[in-house]
């Protein structure tokens, strides 16, 4: 069955949120109350997809921040090659929610370590 991604992209762009990864994240996010099958597989394949992600960003990522790290003083958020920078955390929250992508702390010690540092 082939993945119908425009039938579904309102139901992808409320998926794609940091409620939807902190419920990966504390692995209770359940899709089977998702009565549409094909909406099922789509959210599925999301779902595999940001919890890769979130697994390499719990290895390599020093800021405890979703996607962001922190190269010669500037945040960065980085989603599939599109970066967003700025010179400080807040104003790099405001452009990612801007442009409604996901914001999510996943490591809160981490998080508050570079928040202190810059």
């Amino acid at each position: 069955m082939e993945l119908n991604w425009l039938r579904y992209s309102s139901e992808i762009e409320d998926f794609l949120s940091a409620q939807t990864l902190e419920q990966i994240d504390y692995g209770v996010l359940d899709l089977s109350n998702v009565g549409d099958y094909g909406l099922r597989e789509v959210l599925g394949f999301l779902e595999e997809l940001l919890t890769m992600e979130l697994k390499v960003n719990y290895y390599e990522n020093e800021t405890g921040l979703f996607r962001v790290q922190v190269f010669e003083g500037r945040y960065c958020y980085t989603e599939f090659g599109h970066v967003l920078e700025a010179d400080s955390i807040c104003e790099l929250r405001e452009l990612v929610l801007s442009e409604n992508r996901i914001w999510y702390v996943f490591d809160e010690v981490l998080a508050q370590e570079i928040i202190g540092r810059f």
